[in-house]
């Protein structure tokens, strides 16, 4: 049985342990995908999201010929539950809760790659309502982003001014602290002279 694994987010360019034996094809499903899904470290994800622009999935053929054993393999290189990872066989027998729009679309692709008898993907839904308590749109994805950067930007300044008082303070005031961020490379600023009395 060959088997497609359809991906369209990290699991392009960061296979990790997941096994295929071919490369990333482009001309996968067209399905609604969107960055829609806050990962636990804040980042934004792609998952199929109903009501989004239809994209190209990208595919690749597992190196499993037994759907047990691909969908165990994407489950583990996912990090996710067993009904996360989704199939269809070219028969149209699915076994999760697939969106019809997706099983369709799906089903159609399938039936034009006489040599790919099933595919199987990361299941994975929008966690908006959780996590920021309304439903998704991307006018909060970006606005989301756009915390995230200023977040970045703050953390920034701060980090430079908590570095700045550290190094500045005159050269006599050697702390515990001050000497441990010098043992990780910081160095003392030299203090202009006017400053002080001989």
């Amino acid at each position: 049985m060959e088997i497609a694994v359809l991906g369209w987010g990290s699991l392009i360019w960061c296979p990790g342990g997941l096994r295929i034996k071919t490369k990333w094809h482009s001309d996968g499903p067209r399905l609604p995908i969107e960055f829609a899904r806050i990962s636990g470290d804040g980042r934004l994800t792609l998952v199929i999201q109903p009501g989004a622009e239809d994209q190209p999935a990208y595919w690749a053929l597992s190196e499993f010929d037994d759907l047990r054993d691909a969908r165990r393999n994407l489950r583990e290189r996912e990090s996710s539950a067993s009904e996360d990872i989704h199939w269809l066989t070219a028969e149209g027998q699915p076994v999760a809760d697939i969106p019809a729009m997706v099983r369709e679309s799906v089903r159609g692709w399938l039936a034009l790659r006489t040599q790919v008898n099933a595919a199987i993907w990361t299941g994975l839904t929008t966690n908006w309502q959780e996590k920021r308590g309304r439903e998704f749109t991307p006018e909060d994805a970006v606005r989301y982003l756009k915390e995230l950067e200023s977040e970045r930007d703050r953390a920034a300044i701060s980090f430079n001014r908590a570095q700045e008082y550290v190094k500045n303070a005159p050269s006599l005031t050697q702390t515990r602290v001050r000497r441990a961020m010098q043992q990780e490379g910081w160095k003392d600023t030299t203090l202009s002279k006017v400053l002080f009395e001989d």
